[in-house]
């Protein structure tokens, strides 16, 4: 089952060694701010995984352009995860139709670096998919994020494809049963 994360529902959470956050569904007023967290974030996280060419590239306006679209189009739905008002993790996920696969799919998952490890990710992962069949692509060379993704009942099937935009490879995890 998905949980549902609507507007009207937002809810508090506490994780590990932490205060309660906010977890709530995104709007398109939060593009902005999306923006700003996921290319910092990527800036962080993927320093000496992705080629650096590809971060510089980044750029925050790009990134609020297509979180305003995705957000407003309801293309992808989003769980923010906030801390007085401070965005400090976001999740997104929509249907595709996929060959072989369940149809939800997980599309992103980013924490703030200084709550790695808190419980947060696995809160926004529960608020995208519940305990749904589902997958995810991840690059290839992120250890930290398959362990992650393999604790929640995640396994790479086997597949890959490269990333266009990065020059990277993805490996394709699923989930096929309820957990």
């Amino acid at each position: 089952m998905v949980i549902d994360v609507s507007v009207s529902d937002p809810v508090s959470v506490r994780t590990a060694s932490h205060g309660p956050r906010l977890l709530r569904p995104g709007v398109p007023a939060d593009a902005q701010a999306i923006a700003e967290f996921q290319t910092a974030s990527w800036r962080e996280a993927y320093q000496g995984l992705v080629p650096q060419r590809y971060l510089d590239r980044v750029t925050v306006q790009d990134r609020a352009e297509r979180w305003h679209h995705r957000l407003a189009t309801g293309s992808r739905r989003v769980a923010v995860a906030e801390d007085d008002g401070v965005v400090v993790g976001v999740a997104s996920w929509g249907r595709v139709i996929t060959p072989d696969v369940p149809p939800l799919e997980l599309m992103s998952i980013y924490v703030a670096a200084e709550l790695r490890g808190t419980g947060l990710a696995a809160e926004l992962l529960h608020a995208a998919v519940g305990t749904s069949p589902a997958h995810l692509w991840v690059f290839a060379e992120n250890w930290r994020a398959q362990a992650f993704y393999a604790k929640h009942g995640f396994r790479h099937d086997g597949y890959r494809k490269l990333d266009r935009d990065t020059g990277l490879w993805e490996r394709r995890f699923v989930r096929r049963g309820a957990r």
